[in-house]
């Protein structure tokens, strides 16, 4: 059983999670413009070329962490969300 109480609070949830999805979106595009490389190419030259993880490279790589993180936990909460109408 549910109410829409919980529909309500997942529904606040699953916006949080969308604006930090989009900031962080934005944050790494900003990131790549800057680098002149896509994310991905970066971190497979952080990879393959070990490159020393000064605080603007390890920051660039925690954005990236974080974004897996928040995308991971709004599919969570959407999958929450539709469970919740078949009851």
């Amino acid at each position: 059983m549910h109410t829409d109480e919980y529909e309500m609070s997942i529904g606040r949830e699953i916006a949080f999670c969308r604006k930090m999805v989009k900031q962080l979106k934005d944050s790494l595009e900003r990131r790549e413009k800057q680098g002149g490389m896509t994310t991905e190419a970066f971190l497979r030259a952080l990879e393959e070329e070990g490159l020393s993880e000064q605080p603007p490279i390890q920051s660039w790589k925690q954005e990236y962490q974080y974004l897996q993180y928040w995308q991971k936990t709004l599919a969570e909460y959407e999958e929450a969300l539709e469970s919740l109408k078949w009851l």
